[in-house]
Parts: C-alpha cells; structure tokens; sequence
C-alpha cells in the first residue's frame, strides 16, 4: 500500500521540476534577447567615402537624381552625417522626436513659415555601408528618396 503514494508524489513531483525547468528556460531566453537589443551609441556606418543619391518625388514618382560625395570620418554623428535631409520646397524644418538604433534613425519634422508643414523622416542601414533614406510629410507623402552607399576610404580631410 505505501508503493503506490510513493509513485503518486514522484509522478506530482517531476512536473513541478519540468515546469521550473521550463520556466528557467524562458526566463533564459528573455533575459538573453534583452542583451542583444541595439545599443544607440553603436551606430552600425562605416566610416569613408560616401556616394549619395538624392531624388524629389512628386506624386509618387521619383525625379532626376542627383548625386554627391561626402567623408564620413569615424566619430561623426549620424544625425548630421545620415539624417541631414533637406525637404524640398521648405527652409529651416526642425527635426524632432529623434529615435536612434543601430540600424536605423527616425525622427519627426516640423517646418514653420508661410507653408507650414510636419512630416517624418527615416534612414535604415540594411548593411554598414548601403543605407535607404525618406522623408515622408504630413498630406503629401514621401518627398525625398534617398540612397548611399560607402565605396572607400577617405584619402584626407578634404575628400
């Protein structure tokens, strides 16, 4: 008679253990997932020469691009090196409500004057050196397309 209460608590007492061990290997994962989030400071561009290609879109459609080169050096701020975007047809909007990952930057635009208008721009970094840019304002959709992708080292600080 005592054989059966014995199987009776080991069989009650091995789900306990399975669901400590189960819940241990939750609480694992959670706390390992939390480690690998994007550390704002760690900014993921290469440093270097940088080709940029800019283009205004008009009702959805994407105009003649243009292209410039500029030097990014290794400590530049991404703010002013990637999100720098002027929206065209408005002068001094102010950028807001920034948000900064390691593969990203978003942030909200505000531009006064006689045409005031707010709207919201994004850079992403699909690798550290190729990223895809747009600014996007409130009723008039995307306005600005942006590309850039590093091709080499800067040769001084002039390049």
């Amino acid at each position: 008679m005592h054989l059966p209460i014995q199987k009776t608590r080991r069989a009650g007492h091995r789900p306990n253990v399975r669901r400590r061990f189960i819940v241990f290997l939750f609480l694992a994962a959670a706390l390992g997932s939390t480690a690998t989030l994007a550390d704002p400071g760690d900014f993921q561009a290469m440093p270097g020469l940088w080709k940029v290609i800019t283009s205004i879109v008009n009702h959805g459609q994407a105009g003649q691009p243009t292209t410039t080169w500029h030097c990014v050096d290794e400590g530049a701020d991404p703010w002013v090196e990637f999100a720098n975007i002027d929206v065209p047809n408005q002068t001094k909007c102010l950028r807001g409500d920034q948000h900064r990952r390691s593969t990203a930057l978003d942030w909200s635009l505000s531009c006064p004057g006689a045409t005031s208008a707010t709207g919201k721009g994004r850079v992403d970094f699909d690798s550290p050196e190729h990223y895809t840019a747009s600014i996007t304002m409130k009723d008039q959709g995307e306005v600005v397309r942006v590309e850039g992708k590093r091709y080499a080292a800067c040769t001084s600080p002039s390049d």
